[in-house]
């Protein structure tokens, strides 16, 4: 993690810093990817009717995760929401099957990335702080349906005008401290235009001190039964930045007013 630095400047041109908090770059390199190339929260000793809800963490953040195993019609299948981890690079497969796959081909300058599912995907932090963003990415599986629809008929390609984003919400203590909406696919003349094929930065910036971030999807291609876009998308070098400490910020206080009796005198 790289040192915070604040500084003030005061009247005989002198610059007085105290060192604070620190950044942290997540980039999920530190987490062991199964062969499978992904990891969506199966703990491998689940029977069908169970569940479990337990976030994963890397860099201290959770990020949140249920994974479980349903029953239909003699057949057993899983499902999961929240936060996955994967390595998996594949461009090309437009099926369901490859949802842990982001669409520029692994993570950015990195192996491993997190891919984000549904509305109950969440970060919480070990402690409050600021989230200056994190590098985002369409995933295959939704790039290619927004594009040429789905294999099975039901999702039509996004028609000019279409549009698909995620919107982030800061949490302090339970309560809102603001929002930030990124466009993965912008078919109106937006910015950036078209559906997002690379790596792109999500500022987070202005939502100031918050303990947890929640992140929804909303789109142009809705229906009786909600969106019809994946929701979908990738996620990695996710950046926070420390609070500076009560204590560091007091000493600054002490220094400056120190330095400034000095400029005083020598006036």
């Amino acid at each position: 993690m790289g040192r915070l630095l604040f500084a003030v400047s005061v009247c005989c041109g002198v610059w007085v810093s105290a060192s604070s908090g620190l950044a942290e770059v997540i980039d999920f390199e530190n987490l062991p990817v199964p062969p499978s190339g992904y990891f969506n929260g199966d703990p491998g000793t689940l029977s069908p009717g169970q569940s479990v809800n337990q976030p994963w963490r890397s860099g201290g953040v959770a990020f949140a995760n249920l994974f479980g195993i349903d029953s239909y019609g003699g057949f057993n299948y899983e499902y999961w929401n929240g936060f996955a981890y994967s390595n998996v690079v594949n461009t090309t497969d437009p099926a369901f099957t490859n949802q842990y796959a982001s669409f520029p081909g692994g993570g950015f300058q990195s192996s491993t990335y997190a891919v984000a599912y549904g509305d109950s995907a969440a970060v919480t932090l070990p402690t409050s702080s600021t989230v200056a963003g994190f590098r985002i990415a369409n995933t295959t599986y939704a790039a290619l349906t927004m594009r040429d629809g789905d294999q099975y008929g039901f999702t039509a390609p996004l028609p000019p005008g279409g549009w698909f984003a995620t919107t982030a919400t800061g949490k302090l203590g339970g309560g809102v401290t603001g929002t930030a909406t990124y466009y993965l696919a912008d078919l109106r003349g937006g910015t950036p235009p078209g559906i997002l094929a690379g790596w792109d930065w999500f500022d987070l910036s202005g939502l100031g001190i918050v303990d947890t971030v929640e992140f929804a999807f909303s789109g142009s291609d809705t229906g009786t039964f909600g969106l019809n876009t994946p929701a979908y998308f990738a996620m990695d070098s996710l950046t926070v930045n420390a609070v500076p400490e009560p204590a560091s910020v007091s000493m600054l206080v002490v220094i400056a007013g120190w330095v400034s009796i000095r400029c005083r005198r020598r006036t």
